[in-house]
């Protein structure tokens, strides 16, 4: 079942299907309908945060307690629907862009497999792969691009134990940040320029840079906003909740540690964006987009925009479905939705 999913990078077709983000700290689920005029509407979302780590090195750490919180999350959340679309941790997952000729499926698919036992540090029964082909190569005549993907066994397989656990039919699989940049592209088509999407998690900041429909450069960092919760808690000595609460809220008394976790961020977001320029003097980074939980901490929005010169967004995932839909969903669902609410969009893909 797992080659089945990752055959087609989790492409599906169903009427309708839950999207869940599982990630570090937290589990967050979304469901979306189609209108008759093809728009979305959102019939549900939901959101639940935990104290322990849920995942190690993109590895579900207890299937077994994901797969009763997940149940519970769902039917909670009076989600009747059984199919269920999902991201890896882009941390987890090994991507490559490759330049290849126009080749016949059979043969295409051929030249993939040689090229994984080129590029992927595992051996090909130790992992899943798949690929998309993104178009056209600008440099190179009578070539195209192709994104390779793969993931380990172990970490899908994981996956697929705990959604069988919850009762739900894992049918796509896709990665976070891809969720990211897909999203971003549907929503503000960002043309004539390059923009960088960050996601400021928990335990991970993923960042990537997009071109139109092309994913030009991902980066993961090790910075994420669990981390100075658990400081402020520790020096508190305050609960995790408590903690985290005081980190949004930007209290005096941790100042130092906020301030500290923004100066990193913003700090690798722009040697990024000098890497990437550099790397390709034609092209321009013309806007940043942040989401995730931690893109929340007072001040980093003005820091990033201070130190690169490029203007900050926040990511507004509910500008994807029809106005109003939205308006019951809390505030801070904005930042942790995004990844869930994409991948409920994802059966009228073939």
């Amino acid at each position: 079942m797992a080659n089945r999913i990752l055959n087609k990078l989790g492409f599906t077709k169903e009427d309708e299907i839950v999207g869940v983000d599982i990630g570090a700290a937290s589990i967050k689920v979304c469901l979306l309908k189609k209108t008759k005029e093809g728009r979305f509407t959102l019939s549900a979302t939901a959101h639940r945060s935990y104290d322990d780590d849920l995942l190690h090195d993109g590895n579900i750490i207890d299937a077994g307690f994901i797969g009763r919180e997940l149940k519970s999350l769902v039917s909670s959340s009076g989600i009747k629907v059984r199919s269920a679309a999902s991201a890896l941790s882009s941390y987890s997952v090994i991507t490559k862009r490759v330049a290849m000729p126009f080749l016949e499926k059979e043969a295409l698919e051929e030249s993939v497999r040689l090229e994984v036992e080129n590029i992927i540090p595992f051996p090909l029964k130790e992992i899943y792969y798949s690929y998309y082909i993104m178009g056209m190569d600008e440099e190179k005549e009578g070539m195209m691009n192709l994104l390779v993907v793969a993931a380990k066994k172990e970490i899908v397989d994981g996956y697929m134990n705990a959604f069988d656990l919850a009762g739900l039919d894992l049918s796509v699989l896709d990665v976070d940040i891809f969720a990211v940049t897909n999203l971003l592209d549907e929503i503000y088509k960002p043309k004539g320029f390059s923009v960088l999407a960050a996601d400021v998690g928990a335990s991970v900041t993923n960042i990537a840079i997009v071109k139109e429909v092309n994913v030009e450069f991902t980066r993961e960092i090790l910075i994420g906003g669990k981390y100075v919760t658990g400081e402020i808690a520790k020096r508190q000595n305050v609960s995790y909740r408590e903690a985290e609460e005081r980190k949004l809220n930007a209290s005096p008394d941790v100042t130092d540690l906020l301030q500290d976790f923004i100066s990193n961020v913003s700090s690798e977001i722009n040697k990024t964006v000098n890497f990437y320029v550099a790397t390709k003097p034609r092209e321009t980074v013309g806007r940043i987009y942040l989401t995730g939980g931690s893109s929340r901490v007072a001040g980093l929005k003005e820091r990033v925009q201070k130190e690169t010169g490029i203007e900050v967004e926040f990511l507004d995932p509910f500008l994807f479905v029809e106005s109003g839909a939205a308006g019951a969903v809390a505030e801070e669902e904005k930042y942790s939705v995004p990844v869930a609410l994409y991948l409920s969009s994802r059966r009228d893909e073939n």
